[in-house]
């Protein structure tokens, strides 16, 4: 849970108000247990455009679905990425375990949405680690709920401390693809 918080607050210049023109989007953070931390808004503008730049030419790298080792001193980090309509699913692995999971959603096509999320969801619940945990019968339900787009829902699964990059990535990540038509 300590992750998720961290993810939140780690970025405070990154929560912003909703304004009409800033590219934003809204990031719904979950711990491993299912718990909904709340919505946040992000501007896009706060990131750091090295990173932006770095997840672009990565997803303009791939195709729409790929699997991939990061270059250099991120070799330890593995991004699974399958992505179609508008919609996408990303986990982050170090050193071969997930850490973190996330569906990316630009509000284009509500019915790929709903089936991407439902494979989000149904796929976190069977991992072990989330069923040890779970406090409710239904973890990560306040997802389906969530309206406003583009978002970025995303699991922390916990980790290695040396994993501390991935909130960081996942975020600029989710800044390139939701506002890239091309990704």
């Amino acid at each position: 849970m300590a992750a998720v918080a961290e993810l939140v607050s780690r970025f405070p210049a990154c929560l912003v108000n909703a304004s009409a023109t800033k590219q934003t989007f809204y990031v719904a953070p979950f711990s491993i247990d299912g718990e909904f931390f709340g919505l946040a808004e992000w501007d896009v503008a706060a990131l750091s455009e090295r990173w932006l730049g770095f997840c672009r030419k990565l997803l303009s790298g791939h195709g729409p679905v790929f699997t991939t080792t990061l270059p250099g001193p991120l070799h330890r980090i593995e991004l699974h990425f399958t992505s179609a309509q508008g919609a996408a699913l990303a986990t982050f692995s170090f050193d071969g375990v997930p850490v973190a999971s996330s569906a990316l959603l630009r509000g284009e096509a509500p019915e790929a949405e709903r089936d991407l999320l439902t494979m989000f969801v149904q796929s976190a619940r069977r991992l072990e680690i989330v069923r040890a945990s779970q406090t409710n019968a239904e973890p990560f339900a306040e997802v389906f709920g969530i309206r406003e787009r583009p978002l970025h829902a995303v699991i922390a699964l916990g980790g290695p401390a040396d994993a501390d990059t991935i909130p960081e990535l996942g975020t600029h990540l989710a800044g390139a693809f939701l506002y890239d038509s091309r990704a």
